[in-house]
């Protein structure tokens, strides 16, 4: 005891000093515990809310991450209410629900019937304990187009991640309700534009509009009495589409069959072509041109010759 106490007297200062940065810090540390504890508590308040199924709604985000713009505060509640709706239905796996919320157009075009939308869209997406978040992407010409983020659910899993799967949703009314449009589709526009020369009888019916493309769907007649080919495809930008300031955007012919592209005399059928015009605030496409127009039985006998001419002007 005596030598303790001698310890002590000699090193009182250092030890004092010691004990005391040991409280010092522990204080500090549970201080700074509790200010992240508060501030990710302000922002889960903030950014998500709780509900059934470990389902995680995020706050409608309004702000356009592309224009921005920002969807008006009559549109961003009811619009965020309709998005939140449909990806929770998803995420609670109720996809019949949710594909009453789905555009006709979309599903004309992509999910005819419930059950391939549940094998097209539903089960790629949402197997398992998911959650999703959503930004308004752009606000422009009309369109309220939404970025969406579909992740695995890291409170059920334990697991954290950063993978997700991303796409944009648009929406649209019809009959005075919402619905959504899918897989980074924008919506259709009915043209019914029609010209016509002594070879040719070209009607473009409609065009539907994607981000990052367009298909046009066209009705085509051969009137000659010879078999016409409408591209021979030994050049990638013999077809194109041309917008209002003049680029132009090639078509994505590969993706048409020959027979697609082949028409005997007086032949009439419809066709679609992609071009890969990717959307942009005040996109206007103000023409279709096919440059390498050719009489089949004369490309088979010289493929050097020189094609013909037709543009058709959609405004």
């Amino acid at each position: 005891m005596h030598k303790l106490l001698r310890f002590y007297n000699q090193n009182r200062l250092k030890i004092w000093a010691i004990l005391l940065a040991i409280v010092l810090g522990y204080a500090l540390l549970r201080i700074l515990n509790s200010a992240i504890a508060n501030q990710n508590t302000e922002e889960n308040n903030n950014e998500q809310e709780t509900t059934s199924n470990n389902v995680v709604s995020y706050r409608n985000e309004s702000e356009s991450m592309v224009t921005g713009g920002s969807v008006s505060d009559l549109y961003s509640d009811e619009i965020g209410a309709f998005i939140n709706q449909f990806f929770t239905y998803c995420v609670n796996h109720e996809p019949q629900r949710a594909y009453e919320m789905v555009s006709n157009d979309t599903k004309q075009l992509l999910y005819q019937t419930e059950s391939l939308f549940e094998k097209n869209y539903y089960e790629n997406r949402f197997s398992g304990n998911k959650q999703f978040s959503f930004q308004s992407w752009s606000r422009t010409d009309g369109l309220y187009i939404y970025q969406v983020r579909i992740f695995d659910n890291m409170l059920a899993t334990g697991q954290t991640s950063d993978n997700y799967i991303e796409e944009y949703v648009t929406i649209t009314v019809e009959e005075g309700s919402y619905k959504l449009n899918l897989n980074s589709y924008l919506g259709r526009k009915q043209l019914n534009v029609r010209d016509e020369d002594d070879n040719l009888s070209v009607q473009v019916f409609m065009v539907d509009r994607y981000l990052d493309y367009e298909v046009y769907t066209l009705n085509i007649q051969n009137k000659t009495s010879g078999t016409i080919l409408l591209d021979t495809k030994r050049k990638t930008n013999s077809c194109y589409v041309v917008d209002s300031i003049g680029n132009k955007f090639e078509a994505l012919l590969y993706e048409n069959s020959d027979e697609d592209l082949e028409f005997s005399p007086n032949e009439m059928k419809t066709i679609q072509i992609r071009f890969s015009d990717a959307y942009r605030e005040g996109l206007q496409i103000k023409s279709i041109n096919f440059t390498d127009i050719v009489n089949s039985e004369e490309f088979e006998q010289a493929k050097d010759i020189e094609g013909t001419e037709f543009t058709i002007e959609l405004y």
